[in-house]
């Protein structure tokens, strides 16, 4: 008589080969794989790079005679974070509470682009979206002071006032490029998203440190966020690992040098909780989701959409008396922050040239999409 299957997560994928943490000691890891007739069945999208994600709960079985097993089923995810191209999709890890993106003002660069396809992908996944601004430390004097100014406050709720007339105008304030990154960044903030603004340099008393962490400590944590951002220092301050190997930006390009491969799994010693690292992301692909999701995908459309006159409306262009379009073309009493409505119209022209490559990209023989650098 076999063996009742037991249940696991899965800790690391490589290749074909899986780690799994036995529950509920989730003390060793025993290799595993997949029983073959499951990677055809259980893939939700087609393209879906693999069958199984870091997070994912499964069945599994020790294979007889040897120290392998053997997963038999995936468990119903309760949520997901996915990134995407045309030819692939690509689940970073399953079962996730929240996903906390590190972004840094400077060294490499401010990426709004980024962020925005982040917290579509959060919402698409049911995953809480928590956004760290690192590099506080390297912003001008000047910039910190605008960013407690009236003048900021202002921008704040003009920028997204339809009815507001800049005196002066944006382009004609002597505003730098750093600060208008903290105005970004603070209209997350002020749209209600979790936001932490960080010096990860410093010994003293953080108190938004200090809020990460609280946050952090129960259920399961995806840190993701591009190379350079400070991502392992912060995987260091916030669960005290100092194996965790951290590295610098390259002085040659400017931008991060990788210190993680793969996504993995950790359990948090004396902590209920456990967090997944993820490798330094270039891009943030969101070709699996259609245009109305995309759309319900923001904070500020979302009111409109449940609201909208027509049941079932897919919010299309030219739609009349349809209420995200009314925000969307400047009708309603707010529109959106402009570098939010810039990541929107990249991110819907995406969708309608889905097959669009960049010079340097080719497309493997497997089908996956390959980017040059």
């Amino acid at each position: 008589m076999s063996e009742k299957a037991k249940q696991a997560i899965v800790s690391r994928i490589f290749g074909a080969y899986y780690s799994i943490l036995p529950e509920p000691e989730r003390s060793e890891e025993l290799r595993a794989v997949l029983r073959g007739r499951l990677r055809l069945e259980q893939q939700d999208d087609p393209k879906e790079r693999n069958p199984l994600a870091v997070g994912d709960r499964v069945l599994y079985r020790m294979e007889s005679g040897t120290h392998e097993a053997i997963i038999e089923e995936r468990l119903p995810r309760d949520s997901f974070l996915a990134r995407s191209s045309p030819y692939e999709t690509h689940v970073l890890a399953a079962n996730v509470d929240r996903a906390v993106a590190v972004c840094s003002f400077k060294d490499p660069a401010f990426r709004p682009g980024f962020i925005d396809r982040f917290l579509s992908a959060c919402e698409t996944g049911h995953v809480s979206p928590h956004l760290a601004f690192t590099k506080t430390d390297l912003l001008a004097p000047e910039t910190h002071a605008f960013a407690s100014s009236l003048e900021c406050l202002e921008l704040l709720r003009d920028l997204v006032d339809p009815s507001a007339e800049l005196d002066p105008p944006l382009e004609d304030r002597n505003l730098s490029a750093e600060d208008y990154s903290v105005l970004v960044a603070l209209n997350y903030r002020r749209l209600g998203y979790k936001c932490y603004f960080l010096n990860l340099l410093t010994d003293e008393t953080d108190e938004e440190l200090d809020r990460l962490r609280a946050a952090v400590q129960e259920g399961t944590t995806l840190l993701t966020g591009h190379s350079g951002t400070g991502k392992s220092t912060l995987f260091n301050r916030l669960f005290g690992n100092t194996a965790q190997r951290t590295s610098d930006v390259s002085e040659s390009t400017g931008k991060g040098r990788h210190t993680t491969t793969n996504p993995i799994l950790m359990v948090l010693p004396d902590r209920p909780g456990m967090v997944i690292d993820t490798p330094g992301i270039k891009e943030w692909g969101l070709a699996h989701l259609d245009r109305k999701t995309l759309l319900e995908s923001y904070a500020e459309l979302q009111e409109a959409a449940e609201n909208c006159k027509f049941r079932n409306c897919k919010h299309s262009e030219g739609t009349r008396d349809c209420a995200v379009q009314a925000i969307l073309q400047g009708h309603a009493p707010e529109i959106l922050f402009p570098e939010r409505q810039k990541s929107l119209d990249l991110m819907l022209e995406s969708l309608k040239a889905p097959d669009r490559v960049r010079k340097g990209d080719y497309i493997k023989p497997t089908g996956r999409l390959r980017n040059k650098g």
